[in-house]
């Protein structure tokens, strides 16, 4: 394994905005795993950095080795130990640590972990860090151990982790939520929002009913929260009583809903629900969103009568926020479940404010969930995948082109053709070696007639 290059290990090691994750070990190793955490460390200049992982059994080591590197530098640690994606770049910010380091692969198999880096302010690496880590391990360029580095590890990890829960409920109405006395259903995949979760819905008052909530490494469902993948907790959560379900991936940084009526809703509507926590008459008439490219169109339709208007920036968080911070705007996120919001300490996707927001919405209105989406507009959406191997994406979108008459065309991150009503993306993922093709529709029959051409068109 010694032989091959750290950073190239073909589709076992995915190198992008999204972090640095592979399989263990023919994607990360012993060879390459204290390489990235060097490369790392060695551009961080503060004092003190903040890690956190998922429950995944390869996380342990790694989180050990990347430890052991910041501390020959020099560098306070502070672990918190199992926890949401979001906490850590919370307490990267409220702390002033000059980085973090997330330990998880998300929605990935277990048998993938990631480095996601953090750097000042609590924000992941951009583009433009992520090349700069990487030019660092093409020349050599780490820090030298020190002989007496005067560092330590810190784990008082229930103080810190309160600071992540401070700044999500100035942003709603906790009496109101209290008052409410939700009972809530809590999967959390036996990963990161395992105990975080539970807890930060207690602070809200809500009684919580725990369904995979033990991080002892293994998922007991597919760890992508789709509604495929949550059949049985919708219907244990039906069972349950519960007013509400909240649902996770393995980092808790994405959020599905489970309704009383509908089971487990689409991810696309986590956003649009959360946004209307902070559309009130007296939330002005001005203002920006911004969404990636593969988000759905339901968003706009709810803050279109607020005044706002939204915008739209490549896939992944980094670009989502990089955006937002460049437009100045009052909300963000992404329709995989991930909502953003500027004024809380994660500025990123936040499985806990999407929680506060949906909750401060039902408290405020006085309803329930299918309530709320009962006036909501219907996603007609479809989600396909390509193995991206032996696939030329130049020629795959050249047949798009040619084929589909689009009314306006966008090649800032892959192909989307936008039609009158409705639209597709294609592009590479990420966060795994495919291609995804993503289309929406304002109704199940447009969405089919576009889905069954996009496929014939891919097919040829």
């Amino acid at each position: 394994m010694s032989n091959l290059s750290p950073i190239n290990r073909g589709k076992n090691l995915m190198i992008s905005v999204s972090g640095i994750r592979g399989t263990i070990p023919d994607g990360l190793d012993l060879n390459n795993i204290p390489i990235f955490a060097q490369a790392f460390s060695s551009i961080i200049s503060n004092k003190q950095v903040v890690i956190g992982k998922d429950s995944r059994p390869s996380g342990l080591f790694i989180e050990s080795i990347l430890t052991g590197i910041l501390l020959s530098h020099g560098k306070n640690v502070i672990s918190l130990g199992i926890v949401p994606t979001p906490t850590v770049k919370a307490v990267v910010n409220a702390t002033k640590s000059g980085g973090g380091v997330m330990i998880s692969a998300s929605h990935n198999p277990i048998e993938w972990n990631a480095f996601k880096f953090i750097g000042k302010n609590g924000l992941f690496f951009n583009q433009s860090e992520m090349n700069q880590l990487l030019e660092n391990i093409k020349d050599n360029r780490f820090a030298a151990p020190i002989y007496n580095p005067d560092s330590k590890i810190i784990e008082d990890n229930e103080k810190y982790i309160r600071l992540h829960f401070e700044s999500v409920l100035k942003r709603v109405d906790v009496p109101t939520i209290r008052k409410r006395k939700f009972k809530v259903f809590v999967d959390a995949v036996n990963g990161g929002g395992s105990i975080v979760i539970p807890a930060f819905l207690e602070s809200l008052g809500c009684t919580v009913i725990r369904h995979n909530c033990a991080p002892d490494g293994k998922f007991p469902r597919p760890p992508e929260p789709t509604p495929k993948a949550l059949l049985g907790s919708a219907k244990r959560m039906k069972s349950s009583g519960a007013d509400i379900g909240f649902a996770l991936d393995p980092d808790a940084d994405r959020l599905v809903l489970i309704s009383k009526k509908r089971g487990a809703i689409s991810e696309e509507l986590t956003l649009p629900l959360s946004i209307q926590s902070i559309l009130t008459k007296k939330s002005g008439k001005s203002g920006k969103v911004i969404i990636n490219l593969s988000s759905s169109f339901v968003t706009e339709d709810i803050i279109h009568p607020f005044g706002l208007k939204l915008l739209r920036s490549k896939v992944g968080e980094a670009n989502v926020v990089e955006k937002m911070i460049r437009e100045g705007a009052v909300f963000g996120g992404e329709g995989n479940g991930g909502v953003i919001d500027p004024k809380i300490n994660s500025f990123g996707r936040d499985s806990l404010s999407g929680i506060a927001h949906v909750l401060n919405v039902l408290a405020r209105e006085r309803r329930d969930l299918d309530s709320v989406l009962d006036l909501m507009p219907e996603v007609f959406m479809e989600k396909m995948t390509l193995p991206a191997e032996g696939k030329s994406k130049t020629e795959l979108f050249q047949k798009l082109k040619d084929n589909f008459n689009a009314k306006k065309l966008d090649e800032t991150d892959g192909l989307r053709l936008e039609f009158d009503s409705s639209w597709i993306h294609v592009r590479s993922s990420n966060t795994e070696p495919i291609i995804r093709v993503i289309a929406e529709a304002r109704t199940k029959n447009d969405l089919n007639r576009i889905v069954e051409k996009t496929k014939e068109i891919l097919n040829k």
